[in-house]
């Protein structure tokens, strides 16, 4: 289905919906998508969303990413190869993200603040399915996100 964001938040302008801002470019090669929301936060190391996107099956969903905008990329081509493989929608990090002449080929949405080529290789904690908060807009599991070259919108409901 082919979602227009405008055409949402006019026909749903009764309900609340969030715009995430507009320094969030998409790096991946699906432009227009949505799905329901699973939270993901990083304390620093990815390898707890390498888990999730490697092995869970994503159909119908979208991981968000917090990792407090830490310069270093959190997800790349073989993230990306992973979520495509396991039918991920898309990635939203509130960070950086590397490999993008690959990642603008798999059709997986990859929306980040910029690039970094830098990875990290510690292994710390980080948790799943929490409400994350950033750039004013509050993410929680089972929430639903819509995305085009408009914009993103984020609603606790589904809008259509």
């Amino acid at each position: 289905m082919n979602i227009q964001t405008a055409d949402l938040c006019d026909d749903n302008r009764d309900k609340k919906i969030d715009v995430l801002p507009c320094k969030f470019k998409n790096y991946g090669g699906l432009k227009n998508f949505y799905g329901q929301i699973v939270t993901v936060k990083l304390d620093k190391s990815n390898w707890l969303l390498i888990d999730i996107l490697k092995n869970e099956d994503g159909e119908g969903k979208i991981v968000v990413v917090d990792n407090n905008q830490e310069f270093f990329g959190v997800v790349g081509d073989k993230l990306m190869s992973y979520a495509r493989n396991n039918n991920w929608k898309a990635i939203v990090v509130n960070g950086y993200v590397r490999d993008i002449d690959n990642t603008k080929n798999i059709n997986v949405g990859l929306l980040a603040i910029g690039t970094c080529p830098l990875r990290n290789f510690d292994i710390t904690d980080s948790k799943r399915d929490i409400e994350l908060n950033f750039e004013g807009i509050s993410f929680n599991n089972g929430d639903y996100l819509y995305a085009d070259n408009d914009g993103v919108i984020i609603s606790k409901e589904k809008l259509f």
